[in-house]
């Protein structure tokens, strides 16, 4: 699937909002992972602002669901040992593929 230069710039824009969940990583663990519900809800949180304010930004409402399909991959990812810059990447692409953007 090809993503058009808007569509593309938008899965950008939300996709470095995720990285402000990075911070919370940092504060965790020394392992950099989420151990508890308690933060990884706190990272989604983080994550759901991060999103929607970048969605916002671009003056764009996203589909329904798509931020929390976004930022579940993000923690999922990162859960599962991948840096935070391939996890963006990855569910980038994901969402991109998933929400047909």
């Amino acid at each position: 699937m090809l993503l058009n230069s808007a569509s593309m710039a938008l899965l950008q824009r939300i996709c470095l909002s995720i990285s402000l969940s990075s911070v919370l990583f940092a504060m965790s663990t020394a392992d950099g992972l989420a151990q508890s519900s308690e933060e990884e809800n706190a990272i989604t949180t983080m994550c759901l602002l991060g999103f929607n304010a970048a969605m916002a930004n671009a003056g764009k409402t996203p589909p329904a669901g798509m931020g929390q399909f976004t930022c579940q991959c993000f923690l999922d990812q990162v859960n599962a040992g991948e840096f935070i810059s391939s996890a963006q990447s990855k569910c980038q692409a994901k969402a991109g593929a998933h929400y047909d953007i």
